[in-house]
């Protein structure tokens, strides 16, 4: 059964906030001059019609090193070969950890995909782990229009079930603090941790 739309009126009194604090969001980036970087019509939670008046840009982040890692690297880079993800070197050697900050504000509020949050809006985790977008990119989009309360939606992760993945809209203000290359030591832990081989 495939997840249900949002109709208008349907949902908006049902959104559970959940505020984030903006120094916890990381993300793991090849380009840390050109972040946040602003997606629109092509991942989860982006906008499906970037062409139209009021569209919005999704920055998409992580509640860790370890979930951006298995968000970004592994999931768009590696292939599981012979028992282990093989992930090319530059992938590994040429991340930066991006953080991020926001003018005159510490913390963003979220709408809550995850857990109760989630169920009480007639939805399940397919909104989290399917790989149809369809119907995740329309609840962005209704989240959005909800009101500008909300910077963006905490879901499930994915590529790591037990983190938090966040999808942060363009009005929330976000922008790059600063911009750290992986460090070597990082790069083996994270390794090591989900059975990836540099190739």
């Amino acid at each position: 059964m495939s997840l249900r739309l949002p109709e208008p009126g349907s949902f908006e009194d049902l959104l559970r906030p959940v505020r984030i604090e903006v120094a916890s969001l990381v993300r793991l980036s090849r380009h840390p001059a050109t972040e946040p970087y602003w997606s629109a019509g092509v991942y989860r939670f982006d906008d499906p019609d970037p062409g139209r008046a009021g569209a919005f840009g999704t920055c998409y982040t992580a509640s860790t090193i370890e979930v951006a890692f298995a968000e970004s690297v592994i999931h768009e880079s590696g292939r599981f070969v012979g028992g282990t993800y093989e992930v090319p070197v530059a992938e590994l050697t040429e991340r930066s950890v991006v953080r991020f900050a926001c003018v005159q504000r510490k913390t963003l509020v979220l709408a809550d995909l995850t857990g109760a949050a989630l169920k009480s809006l007639g939805l399940n985790n397919d909104i989290s782990a399917s790989a149809d977008y369809s119907a995740s990119q329309a609840w962005a989009q209704a989240i959005h229009g909800a009101g500008s309360r909300w910077d963006g939606i905490r879901y499930v992760s994915r590529q790591m079930n037990k983190g938090f993945a966040y999808a942060i809209f363009e009005r929330s203000g976000l922008r790059k603090l600063r911009g750290e290359k992986l460090k070597a030591r990082q790069v083996d832990d994270l390794c090591d941790r989900f059975n990836v081989t540099a190739v």
